[in-house]
């Protein structure tokens, strides 16, 4: 009589709990939905008073997730972790709050475990052939011990203790769309840590209304600041404003919302994952402003340098303070134009758009330009047109006034900022992952670097006197120095014509042709007002050219020379070295650049030779081309990855190392071999 009194409390007891239960401003149930994938979806359900509400994982501002501990039989294998629906935001100013507002429930799976023989068992991939569901389900009992927040104007903690059956749970519809609630396509993104934003970058085809990411971690975002969505050329980039020391990991999880679909976001902050940085802010200076220095050697620049040189050369006879004025003002052309280039690429990093070391010779448009301008300074070197009477005016390109050595500096650093000189490389790359203060010295420390010839000769100005006495000589020699203004002249050419279609380069050429012709016919005019009008024609020229240039959008960035200079190697994509690593395959990554003399002359003094190519081949290591001469994003993250910003970078990783290997930026055959 005991046992039947016991068990009708019992009864009594599990079929209270199996109607809702009210914990003071919500009431709260377990119910079922139907089997997927060998498993029961089931949900807790609240359905709260009006203008109420319980939170998300991560609550925001304030607030606290729901906690669920299970209790339940053995034929139960396991129940999941709470899936959680997208969350929508709660404004409670001035904080925000992530959750869920009047109604919701929260799904689980069930999943059964292996049955004995002789009971149900599983088998197959349709549950409900392969064993008697209703069995299962009367002898399955569970307990569910349910803390929660729940909070209007005042936040309760609430607690609700069920315990009950899979068969006595109510069947609910609506769990289903709450199930389809929880995201489960991962959306594939890049994420930086930028200052005081976490730049979210992503493709999205169609135009977004609304849009904003919950992150899980908490701690880490402002969650009532305003998140601002970019267009950018060819995706979109969500910047996500970020807690000052926020406790950043290596990785970013959370859901994207975009118009009211919702996506998994699950990608490694880029950079984060590797080593510190190789170098200090001290180090940084002193390799800029070696490579600085260096970077008057590099043959990119030599052929302006050579016009300062010999424009102070003619300057042997003039008094100690105009010299000093020349090289000060050159110098401070050059310095100010590194400075320029570094504010620059800060300012334009900080709204989303990425440059790198570089970057003016990825625009077909410069690159077009400057080929005509060192073509007309052949010219003029070698027909000495009239542009004044003496020869410190080459200095100036056809000024003697302290202007034109100012403007002679910037061109100077226009023309060699492609080039990466030896130290330069680390140096570069680590100024562009540090903030701005940190960016802007090591900049600086460039320019004096490449500025401290000149600087020298404005302290001691009577080291022009231990060079040669001007004389018939010069002449010669600035003829001379046409050619190198030529040579430069056809290497823009040939990279305006990877960049280009055809018809583009070919128009470069007539016009090139064109202002041949005026110039010849500059030397033959003898009046003033010819002249003028010849001179005029030649800027109409060269503007047209650019207007054509600019007009033509559907010619540019064409990346012509990946398909034609490379088609026999691999072509770089974003995730090759992860794959060529997951399958044990040694690789070489040559980041490279029309536009990059060293990439060229490395080309033909060791990557091109018979026997490193031969090496290889025979070694099977996977030789990889990232051609970086028109503008590319991708390749830029790339080579901030390895704390670099400008090209050439070569990346050398085999199987049994820990991590790639950076060679050095000047190779030979022999630096090659001996490093595989």
């Amino acid at each position: 009589m005991k046992f039947l009194k016991l068990f009708f409390l019992l009864s009594l007891f599990v079929q209270a709990h199996a109607d809702p239960i009210n914990t003071g401003h919500a009431d709260v149930s377990i119910v079922k939905g139907s089997y997927i994938n060998n498993e029961l979806i089931i949900g807790i359900k609240m359905d709260m008073q009006e203008g109420w509400h319980t939170y998300w994982k991560n609550p925001g501002d304030s607030g606290g997730p729901l906690k669920v501990k299970w209790v339940h039989e053995k034929n139960i294998s396991s129940i999941s972790d709470v899936l959680w629906p997208a969350p929508e935001l709660i404004p409670y100013p001035p904080l925000m709050t992530y959750g869920y507002e009047n109604f919701v429930i929260f799904p689980f799976k069930i999943s059964p475990s292996e049955m004995k023989t002789g009971e149900y068992q599983l088998c197959g991939s349709n549950i409900e052939d392969c064993f008697d569901k209703n069995n299962f389900e009367q002898n399955a009992y569970i307990e569910a011990d349910i803390d929660f927040l729940i909070c209007d104007d005042i936040c309760v903690p609430e607690k609700a203790l069920i315990k009950t059956s899979l068969a006595q749970m109510a069947e609910d519809s609506t769990l289903i769309n709450w199930l389809n609630r929880v995201p489960d396509i991962t959306l594939p993104v890049l994420i930086d840590k930028n200052e005081d934003f976490l730049d979210i970058r992503f493709s999205f085809n169609q135009k977004i209304n609304d849009i904003y990411f919950y992150i899980d971690e908490q701690e880490i975002v402002l969650y009532s600041a305003d998140q601002a969505l970019i267009k950018e050329e060819n995706n979109w980039l969500l910047k996500v404003p970020i807690e000052k020391n926020a406790p950043i990991k290596s990785d970013i999880n959370g859901v994207l919302s975009i118009n009211n679909n919702s996506f998994l976001i699950n990608s490694e902050i880029e950079g984060e994952s590797k080593e510190p940085s190789s170098i200090s802010f001290f180090q940084a200076i002193i390799f800029a402003f070696l490579g600085g220095l260096i970077l008057n050697l590099m043959p990119c620049v030599f052929p302006i340098i050579s016009l300062k040189i010999l424009s102070f050369v003619s300057m042997g006879g003039e008094s100690k303070i105009k010299i000093r004025q020349h090289s000060l003002s050159f110098c401070f052309g050059a310095i100010l134009s590194f400075l320029l280039i570094g504010i620059l690429l800060v300012v334009l990093k900080q709204t989303g758009t990425y440059l790198g070391w570089g970057f003016q010779l990825q625009s077909p448009i410069i690159v077009g330009f400057l080929s005509i301008v060192m073509f007309a300074i052949g010219i003029i070197l070698l027909t000495d047109i009239n542009l004044g009477s003496s020869l410190t005016k080459l200095g100036g390109v056809g000024s003697d006034s302290l202007s034109g050595s100012f403007l002679t500096g910037i061109l100077a650093v226009v023309v060699a900022s492609p080039c990466t000189a030896p130290f330069m490389g680390a140096a570069l790359g680590y100024a562009l992952i540090q903030p701005s203060n940190t960016t802007i010295p090591v900049f600086a420390s460039l320019g004096f670097g490449f500025a401290l010839p000149y600087f020298l000769l404005s302290i001691y100005p009577n080291l022009i006197r231990s060079l040669p006495k001007p004389g018939e000589w010069m002449v010669t020699l600035k003829e001379f120095f046409a050619f190198p203004m030529f040579a430069t002249s056809l290497w823009l050419i040939w990279v305006f014509s990877l960049q280009t279609s055809i018809d583009l380069l070919i128009s470069l050429l007539i016009t090139l042709l064109a202002i041949s012709l005026l110039f010849w016919m500059l030397i033959k005019s003898k009046g003033k007002f010819a002249k003028l009008i010849l001179w005029l024609l030649i800027v109409c020229v060269i503007g047209y050219e650019g207007m054509l240039i600019t007009s033509n959008k559907d010619s540019l960035n064409q990346d012509r020379s990946s398909n034609q200079k490379y088609s026999e190697y691999t072509l770089w994509s974003p995730d090759i070295e992860n794959n060529l690593q997951n399958e044990n395959r040694a690789y070489l990554i040559n980041f490279t650049a029309a536009w990059c003399i060293t990439c060229q002359a490395n080309d033909k003094i060791a990557l091109s030779r018979p026997r490193v190519k031969k090496y290889l081949n025979d070694n099977n290591i996977e030789y990889i081309v990232a051609d970086w001469t028109n503008k590319d994003d991708k390749i830029l993250k790339a080579l901030e990855l390895y704390e670099r910003n400008g090209v050439p970078l070569y990346i050398y990783w085999k199987p049994g190392m820990k991590k790639p290997l950076v060679l050095p930026s000047i190779l030979t055959e022999q630096i090659l071999l001996d490093n595989f």
